[in-house]
């Protein structure tokens, strides 16, 4: 099959290549999945999985992207709850050969069903910033309906679902963002938006949780807005 790999971490993304690859086992509880759209991250290169397996020990020549979309192709041993011509999308395992390929070995556990009105591009997009999104609005900042939340970069890759799946919540969302993403952010459904470069930060008054992507002084700022026992979340700094 062919698959993009890197060889060579100094490379960077000059290192990315188009090369002739076995086509993957399927170990226990394992699916093969033919891809049909996938994504990646240029950060990947940076990550250690990237280029060593869980014992230290080389991988490389290895596939980069753990995100994809593409139907079940082959079902390893044990392999329950999805079956083969199932559409299916989710994350490969850092450690492991991942999605820029044309087949890829991927733990039945780090799959879910393709709805039929979801296409495959748009499926390859969600997973890492979906699960971001939903970590950090629910396992830690544990939004509920009623509440209110204050996500900034409202109209990004991970603030865009943050903001959809906090309404669907049933909390009050205040996005944050340049002029130029106002629309983008009303129409994902905000109750209020802020220009981070014109409108005092202060406007959006006390919230329960702030979902913040940007970090430095954005960041900074923001702990004052959370109001007694609420949740301040980053993913921009540990």
């Amino acid at each position: 099959m062919q698959a993009v790999t890197v060889r060579e971490r100094a490379a960077g993304l000059a290192g990315l290549s188009v090369t002739e690859e076995p086509y993957p086992h399927a170990a226990e509880n394992d699916v093969i999945v033919r891809v049909h759209a996938a994504g990646f991250t240029p950060g990947e290169l940076d990550w250690p999985g990237t280029w060593s397996d869980r014992a230290g020990r080389d991988r490389t020549p290895s596939v980069p992207g753990h995100e994809l979309s593409g139907v079940v192709a082959e079902l390893g041993y044990g392999t329950t709850g999805l079956t083969v011509g199932q559409r299916v999308f989710g994350l490969t395992d850092w450690a492991r050969n991942g999605s820029l390929a044309e087949y890829a070995a991927v733990e039945a556990r780090n799959l879910a069903p393709l709805p039929v009105d979801v296409g495959h591009t748009v499926a390859a997009a969600l997973p890492i910033s979906g699960l971001t999104a939903w970590q950090g609005l629910f396992d830690h900042g544990r939004l509920a309906a009623g509440q209110s939340v204050l996500i900034h970069g409202a109209a990004g890759g991970v603030g865009s679902i943050a903001v959809q799946l906090a309404r669907e919540a049933g909390a009050r969302v205040i996005g944050t963002g340049r002029a130029g993403d106002r629309d983008t952010a009303l129409g994902l459904g905000v109750d209020a938006f802020l220009d981070l470069q014109a409108d005092p930060l202060e406007e959006a008054g006390q919230v329960d949780v702030v979902f913040d992507v940007i970090g430095g002084d954005i960041l900074d700022r923001s702990a004052a807005l959370v109001r007694a026992g609420g949740t301040l979340v980053t993913i921009a700094s540990p």
